[in-house]
């Protein structure tokens, strides 16, 4: 049993002085079933995990001040922001579940799935106060999320004889969730990215280690509220690396990130009353980035 509390207190000019408390009891109960095998790789076993948690997240300070944050192009895909001093901490009931596989030495396999409820889920609106449009965060009714996840690692020797000392790791996972105060479709939480994947190796030898990596992360489109959609970009990340370990405490590092050169991007639409539809879009370019850097041990 976990007691969290939380006690914020702001002040300044232009806005009155907040002052909240909030706190919450959660208890946590984790299982653990080792099931009997008669040959297990590597003398482990197959596992079962078993979680169910109560989880509390407060609000950060910047979404409890009042105080108004104005942008130069107002409009409702780019209001200004003030922040709720009524906002409350979100609630959430969690259980996680796990199936784990030693199939060869140092091989793993791993199937893992969790559910969420969350109560008091944080969201935002946005409203035209008469001269200035104004988004603002709110507390939704409920949200829910579910995930489940494919993970694996092995040496590539547990496939091969003799093969290099090369390790593989890969893993996929799928996300879904819905926010009950807000019609669907596509009503989810805003930034989950529905579909992702990493396929990453790493080979050693003498001083040297080196290694890349691919990830993957599918387009995002998610209804935030009744007029409002929020969109953001898919994307592919390659990375590779390098180290050379030149003595006991000290090593080289060089990095080589955004292989593809890809680029960042996200988008908003709002659809009015009359429905008239307002879409903005950002674009970040992007590009290959090499860090060198020096690491040091004491």
């Amino acid at each position: 049993m976990r007691w969290e509390g939380v006690r914020t207190e702001a002040s300044g000019s232009g806005f009155d002085a907040t002052r909240i408390r909030a706190s919450v009891w959660s208890p946590v109960a984790q299982l653990l079933w080792k099931i009997p095998r008669a040959q297990a790789a590597q003398g482990k076993s197959d596992q079962l995990r078993l979680a169910l948690s109560r989880t509390y997240k407060a609000p950060t300070l910047a979404n409890l001040l009042p105080r108004r944050q104005t942008y130069e192009n107002n409009s409702a895909t780019e209001a200004d922001f003030q922040g709720n001093p009524n906002l409350k901490p979100e609630l959430a009931w969690g259980l996680d579940a796990a199936w784990e596989h030693y199939w060869a030495r140092d091989a793993l396999l791993s199937l893992s799935t969790s559910v969420r409820r969350i109560g008091n889920y944080t969201g935002s609106r946005v409203y035209f106060d008469g001269s200035r449009w104004i988004m603002t965060p709110v507390n939704e009714d409920r949200a829910e999320i579910r995930s489940i996840e494919l993970d694996t690692r092995f040496p590539l020797k547990a496939l091969l004889d003799g093969a290099p000392a090369l390790d593989l790791r890969a893993s996929v996972s799928r996300n879904w969730s819905r926010v009950a105060s807000v019609p669907g479709p596509d009503n989810r939480v805003e930034q989950q990215v529905p579909l992702s994947a990493q396929l990453a190796l790493d080979y050693k030898t003498g001083a040297f280690t080196t290694g890349a990596s691919f990830a993957f992360k599918d387009a995002v489109r998610a209804r935030v509220a009744v007029d409002r959609w929020a969109y953001a970009w898919a994307r592919r990340d390659l990375e590779a690396y390098v180290v050379w370990k030149a003595g006991p405490k000290l090593q080289w590092r060089a990095a080589l990130s955004n292989i593809l050169g890809e680029d960042e991007g996200s988008g908003i639409a709002y659809r009015d009353a009359a429905g008239n539809v307002e879409k903005r879009r950002w674009d970040y370019p992007g590009g290959p980035q090499l860090r060198v850097t020096m690491e040091v041990g004491f």
